[in-house]
This record gives structure tokens, C-alpha cells and sequence, in this order.
């Protein structure tokens, strides 16, 4: 079946090798129905699921629908039908045609992969989805992995809160790292890592980085710096034990994030040189962008307000670009949160508070927060439950 890949960075979305932009509203409706295909809704049900705290008359979603039907019409397997008297409902009709014998192909199917993991090793969260949506036409298959890792990069919480897929462990490594990204109080997140990790309930691989790198930003974000000070000799030793060299900047970018939330200034910027060293061989452009936001959280505390707002704006575009919006969300997070604790009255926290209530609103975090949070604890208490 034809699948659409959804761009919410510019509103775009991709089928095959075509991709056709649309408005903000067209975006989340199409989304909204493709997400639920095979259902039909209420023109009310729609203003409700799409138009969240508006108010809105019912001939807007008529509006809509006309107009997305007229920039979708190349795509005649792409279908939204009126059902009368009551709403509208999309389906995707079956593609005709031959199975295309690159399928079968093993060089192409490895060159493939390579091509993938490049992207991910480059942060190109964005040309993995591309070349993913391009994989019907180019005739290959999308590891399994990379399937997951796709739901992952666009945060795709309805689907990690209802899959079947994945095991528990993998569900709730998933689950754990998108919400310590969205979630303003994070006390009870770092609660559910410290369960999972006591418990042992993530696979190995999750564990090590759980233990090693995720975990000390949580701390930093529940403002306990210190304990993930505590924790860097380790991390260095296990990165260096186990050859972990794709972990280097990673684990950089996290230390000098939470020295900045601790206020270590020389320490901050001890890692900061570092990371220009490394970012100079290597520029990848997750950790581009990642290092710009905090880049921009040291300029606060030197009092350079105006150009602090500069990088943490390019730093943010940079993140967005990439794709990758579990970091992307992270980051507005963080700004929010070190813009409240050290400075509270800064005009900043109301233009970042503002960001992020936005995108709490495009992702339907309000709605989805809960949903994660309870199938987190069901995960833990199952998985719990059968280790005693």
C-alpha cells in the first residue's frame, strides 16, 4: 500500500518521489484522516480532533477537504470520500503493477542499508524518511529497524502507545526517551528510567544507553546536575571500553548541558572547544544544531540576551531541518526549562513558552502525555511483576 510521509517542518507531504506542500490546516487534517484511513468522521468530530480550542463553523472543514482534494489529485489512489449526511472519510486504493525485481536483488538491498545507516550516523533524520518514502519505486525493502527508528525520528507517540510490534522493553525505551523530551515536571520521568533500569527491563543495548547518556539529561532537566556529574567517569569508561565512537559527541553535547544547568561556566566551556574540534571533522547535523541551542544557554549566562535568542533560534532551525523531532521537542523543553529557573523574567521565556505550547498543540501532547505516561507504568508493572 502507498504510504505518505508527513513533513510537519514545512508542511509537506511525501508519496513515492513526489511531495506537495500545503497550509498548516490542510496538513493536520490530512494527517489527522490518514492517521485514522478507513474511518469516516463528523465534520464536527474533524473541528474537534483538528481545530483544538478554536471555533470554527463546519463549512471550514468543507473548505479544507476541497482544497486538499485538488492538490492531491495526481495521487488518484488517494482518496477522500464524502459520506452524505455525515462527514468524510480517506482510503488508499492498492497500487497496480509488476513486483518490481530490485526486491530480490541482495546488492542493491545492502547498498541500501549503508545508504541508511550514513543518514543516521550524519543526523539526516530527513533524507532517511525521503529515501524511505521512495522505497516502493526504487524497489527495496526498509529494514525493520529503520521502520521503527522512522516512527521514532517523527515522533510518532499514537503509534508507540498502540503498537504491537515492538517487545515491552523496546516499547518503553521508545516511550521513555519522546516523553522526558515533552515533559515540563520531569521528576516522574526520571522515576520511570530509574524503575526500568533497576529492573533491567530494556534490552541490553537500551540499557547501556539509558545508563550511560539519557538518564544524566534527565537529571539535569529534574535539576539534580550533580548526580549526573557524578556519573561522567563512568560513562567515559564504558564509551572507551566498548568502543562506542559514535556515543563521543553524544555524550559530549549531553556534558556540556548539564554543566551549563549546574552553572559550571569553565567546565561548560572546557566541552564547548571540544565539541568544535569534533563538529569541525564531523559535521553532523543533529549534533550541528544541538550544539547551537546550547551555545545559545551560554550566552544567557553571560547576560548576551540578543545573541543568545540568535543561536538558540538557528540551533532550533538547524534540529528541525534535520528532521529529528524527539530532539527538536527536547530542546524546546530544555530552553523552557532553564529560562524558568534562572531567568524567570526574561522576554524570552514568554516567546519560548509560547513555542512550546504551540507544538504542544500541533502534536497533541496535552492528549497524548497521558495516554504515554499510563502505558509506560502498565509496561513497568507487567514487566515487573513477571521479574519477581
Amino acid at each position: 500500500m502507498a504510504k505518505l510521509i508527513f513533513d510537519p517542518a514545512g508542511y509537506t507531504v511525501t508519496e513515492g518521489t513526489e511531495s506537495v506542500e500545503l497550509l498548516a490546516k490542510e496538513f493536520a487534517l490530512l494527517q489527522f484522516l490518514y492517521e485514522h484511513r478507513g474511518k469516516a468522521f463528523s465534520r464536527e468530530q474533524l473541528l474537534d480532533r483538528v481545530w483544538v480550542l478554536e471555533y470554527p463553523v463546519e463549512r471550514t472543514v468543507d473548505d479544507h477537504i476541497y482544497r486538499l482534494r485538488k492538490k492531491l489529485h495526481r495521487w488518484g489512489h488517494v482518496r477522500i470520500s464524502t459520506i452524505r449526511g455525515y462527514g468524510y472519510s480517506l482510503s488508499i486504493a492498492e497500487p497496480k503493477g509488476v513486483d518490481n525485481p530490485s526486491m530480490r536483488d541482495e546488492e542493491i538491498q545492502s547498498a541500501v542499508t549503508g545508504l541508511f545507516e550514513k543518514y543516521h550516523l550524519l543526523g539526516q533524520g530527513k533524507s532517511i524518511i525521503a529515501l524511505a518514502a521512495q522505497h516502493e519505486v526504487l524497489g527495496f525493502e526498509i529494514d525493520a529497524f529503520y521502520r521503527r527508528y522512522i516512527r521514532f525520528l517523527q515522533a510518532d507517540i499514537k503509534w508507540f502507545v498502540e503498537t504491537n510490534e515492538l517487545q515491552p522493553g523496546e516499547r518503553l525505551y521508545g516511550l521513555l526517551l519522546i516523553l522526558a523530551g515533552i515533559t515540563p515536571d520531569s521528576t516522574r520521568v526520571l522515576g520511570y528510567c530509574e524503575t526500568a533500569l533497576k529492573q533491567g527491563l530494556l534490552p541490553p543495548i537500551q540499557h547501556r544507553e539509558m545508563e550511560i547518556l539519557n538518564i544524566l539529561e534527565v537529571y539535569a532537566d529534574a535539576g539534580l546536575p550533580e548526580k549526573a556529574i557524578q556519573r561522567f567517569e563512568q560513562t567515559r569508561r564504558v564509551v572507551e571500553q566498548d568502543g562506542l565512537t559514535g556515543f563521543v559527541m553524544p555524550v559530549a553535547l549531553m556534558e556540556m548541558y548539564v554543566h551549563l544547568v549546574a552553572g559550571n561556566w569553565n567546565e561548560a566551556d572546557q566541552t564547548a572547544a571540544r565539541l568544535e574540534r569534533l563538529l569541525e571533522k564531523e559535521p553532523y547535523i543533529r549534533e550541528i544544531g544541538r550544539f547551537g541551542v546550547l551555545k545559545g544557554l551560554r550566552l544567557l549566562l553571560e547576560g548576551r540576551e540578543r545573541e543568545a535568542e540568535q543561536c538558540l533560534d538557528e540551533g532550533l532551525e538547524v534540529l528541525s531541518m534535520s528532521l529529528h523531532m524527539p530532539l527538536y521537542l527536547a530542546a524546546i523543553n530544555q530552553i523552557n526549562l532553564f529560562l524558568r529557573r534562572r531567568y524567570p523574567e526574561s522576554p524570552l521565556v514568554h516567546k519560548f513558552a509560547s513555542l512550546f505550547e504551540a507544538t504542544e498543540k500541533e502534536y497533541h501532547l496535552l492528549e497524548l502525555r497521558p495516554a504515554m505516561e499510563q502505558c509506560i507504568m502498565d509496561i513497568l508493572s507487567v514487566e515487573t511483576g513477571k521479574k519477581e
